[in-house]
């Protein structure tokens, strides 16, 4: 079909699709649903804030259909590379987009993908952005002031009036968690701001806290329009090179529902905008580029928190033994761990594009000024140890016809080598599928490091990761994966080498952007130290999880739109049999007809027999703020949000939640224990933009 006929069609379909785009969503809500979709899978209580910056950057600076690079593409989660191949088709055969509607001639992007796309493309040249002087980006950008408030509705023991009279630890601050942001912007060429944040429990002003905030964050990015200098990022920021393997900063996604997302694809240096008080650098960084090569230096000093143990009559100099992951700082011993170690991290990458696609080598040195030594566990005895770490490595990324092969080898000063091999291929229009190996020796050791794993070490495993997407239709799409890894040495709570098979097959049918409705199933096998057994040793037991879930997303009515779950867990091992997880939930999202006032609510049923058969749902939640909650014991959760545009450039949000156990009457342990069974939070918050 010839491009005229083409655009004819298209012209006589745009009344229905404008008549649709009435029901579109908010971009906080379809963020939400992909941050859900990329992280449902992964049960850990983890910081995912940083990935729903990277998401919604993206939608603040919608790519140029018509000028983005298959690897921007590659960056938008939701598209896998039998898409990304057919839009850069698209453009080559047809030229430039003229619409965004065009994209529905895309016979590989289904209804859903071409929604998603909305919210993150665009196919506008904005030639006043790319040629404003860094003067005028000054002038005329735009200021975002945002202010929340979160604080539980029942006293936990750790602020108890009593523990301080009887000398007992205790939280030094009060129950109130403040988070204070300013941003400022213009388009995706230059960005500063501030974060701070207190912490439950944590001091304001005071203490381990006297300057304000317990964490504070200063950001400032800048693009170029010409010349040598292609970024520059101070203050805090991330740097992400190849598959994350060698070093990466910042989080990165795991095993999900998308099961394609599997190759690292980031921008080298990004602004760091988000909470997360650990995975970030505190410095510089800088991006030169000329024709196919470019060049990253970076360099970062920062305070970090640890376990640290001071010089004495039995050990000869200062040394730490663990890290403070956590970012709390609340009781004493916790606020003297605070900052009590340095840490300087410096070192580059350089990258050689060709036609096909680049190769890459990263060089990076880590240091302390105090010497870190690991723990004397059998499981800790190839952990780091020392004062300084070097990492060098080498990735590629190619693509040739409908295969695209990457990859990175890394190597450690302890001559400890890691590596990962993968391969995504389209064998059919409508069949996607990828391979990818990785080896970890058990002795490879990084300081910052996110590669595609089953661990979060990045060290001491093997595996190997098969997953496909097969369309039957437009509308009907399976994704599945299987993943077998073995790690040679041991692991926390595993006293012995072992293996274990992870298995997802999830059927999708979306008969229009507005219903969408999938069944999962996922199981797990893996071996650890069997609990409860009474034998003299510990010994493996295979452990068996398995998941059953159907989800239902639907457009009620224009402005009413539903979603249901029911999910059932199912844990064996040798000692537990048929442990059952249950969770049933209602959520119900109405909006008014120009979004003034939006609400969303869940009322959740959940019935689980022990933590084996756990539960995780991810939640709606404030701006900038993410939920997963862990569901176990029995009873009901229940929380409602509430979002008002009071003027065009003030917005405030409510989030209340509650939930209610049936089967406990203290909720927790330690200084966390609540004496009933109701725990209810609060937040509230406000943006206003100038």
């Amino acid at each position: 079909m010839n491009r005229p006929w083409m655009l004819t069609i298209i012209l006589l379909s745009m009344g229905a699709m404008l008549m649709a785009q009435n029901a579109r969503e908010s971009d906080e809500k379809v963020i939400a649903d992909l941050m859900e979709r990329l992280i449902e899978n992964t049960e850990a209580n983890v910081d995912y804030t940083d990935l729903q910056e990277q998401l919604e950057l993206y939608n603040r600076n919608k790519l140029n259909l018509n000028k983005a690079s298959r690897e921007q593409l590659q960056r938008l989660i939701f598209l896998d590379d039998n898409q990304v191949n057919a839009i850069l088709n698209h453009r080559q055969v047809f030229g430039d987009f003229m619409s965004l509607y065009e994209l529905q001639t895309i016979a590989v992007l289904d209804p859903i993908t071409i929604y998603y796309l909305t919210y993150f493309v665009s196919v506008d040249e904005n030639w006043q952005e790319d040629q404003t002087p860094f003067i005028d980006m000054v002038r005329k950008g735009k200021h975002e002031l945002i202010g929340l408030h979160e604080q539980e509705g029942q006293q936990r023991a750790g602020y108890t009036s009593e523990r301080k009279l009887a000398d007992q630890n205790y939280y030094l601050g009060n129950q109130d968690r403040y988070v204070f942001r300013y941003r400022f912007s213009y388009g995706n060429r230059l960005s500063f701001g501030y974060n701070g944040e207190k912490d439950m429990g944590e001091q304001f002003g005071k203490g381990a806290q006297s300057s304000g905030f317990d964490f504070n964050s200063v950001h400032l990015y800048y693009r170029p329009k010409r010349g040598l200098l292609k970024a520059i990022a101070l203050g805090d920021y991330q740097v992400n090179f190849g598959q994350g393997l060698t070093f990466g900063s910042g989080l990165a996604a795991r095993k999900s529902a998308f099961v394609m997302n599997v190759r690292r694809s980031f921008a080298p240096i990004r602004p760091y905008r988000s909470l997360n008080e650990n995975e970030f650098l505190r410095g510089s960084a800088l991006t030169f580029g000329k024709k196919n090569w470019q060049l990253v230096l970076f360099g970062s000093r920062k305070a970090i928190s640890t376990n640290f143990n001071a010089q004495d009559t039995l050990q000869s100099e200062d040394l730490f033994s663990s890290l403070s992951i956590t970012g709390l700082h609340r009781t004493q011993s916790e606020a003297d761990r605070k900052h009590n170690v340095k840490q300087t991290i410096y070192g580059g990458n350089v990258r050689y594009g060709f036609k096909l696609g680049h190769i890459a080598f990263t060089h990076v040195q880590s240091d302390y000024d105090v010497a870190f030594v690991a723990g004397n566990q059998p499981y800790q005895l190839y952990n780091f140890r020392g004062k300084s770490l070097v990492n060098s490595g080498v990735d590629y990324n190619m693509q040739w016809r409908n295969m695209n092969l990457f990859g990175e080898v890394s190597r450690s000063s302890n001559n400890a080598y890691a590596a990962t091999l993968g391969l995504i291929v389209s064998l059919d229009a409508n069949l996607d599928v990828v391979v990818m190996y990785r080896n970890f020796a058990k002795n490879y050791q990084a300081t910052l490091n996110n590669p595609f794993a089953e661990n979060s070490d990045g060290r001491n495993e093997q595996g190997m990761y098969t997953g496909l997407t097969l369309r039957f239709t437009p509308q009907v799409v399976l994704n599945a994966y299987v993943d077998v890894y073995q790690s040679k040495w041991l692991r926390y709570l595993t006293d012995a080498p072992s293996k274990g098979v992870d298995f997802l097959s999830e059927l999708q049918y979306n008969p229009s952007k507005t219903a969408q409705l999938y069944a999962r199933f996922r199981r797990e096998v893996k071996a650890r130290n069997q609990s409860g057994n009474t034998a003299a040793t510990d010994y493996l037991s295979n452990q068996q999880r398995s998941t059953y879930r159907f989800n239902a997303q639907y457009k009620v009515s224009l402005n009413l739109t539903a979603k249901s779950r029911v999910e059932v867990v199912q844990f064996n091992d040798e000692l537990n049999k048929d442990q059952l997880g249950t969770l049933v939930f209602q959520d119900i999202q109405y909006s008014t007809p120009r979004k003034k006032l939006s609400l969303i609510t869940r009322m959740a049923y959940f019935t689980v027999d022990d933590y084996n058969a756990r539960v995780y749902a991810a939640e709606n939640d404030v701006l900038y703020q993410y939920a997963v909650p862990l569901y176990q014991n029995s009873g009901v959760r229940y929380y409602i949000v509430v979002r008002a545009k009071i003027t065009r450039k003030l917005e405030l949000w409510l989030k209340f939640s509650e939930t209610i156990y049936s089967n406990v009457k203290t909720i927790s342990s330690g200084l966390e224990q609540i004496n009933g069974n109701r725990l209810t939070d609060l937040r509230l918050q406000f943006r206003w933009v100038l």
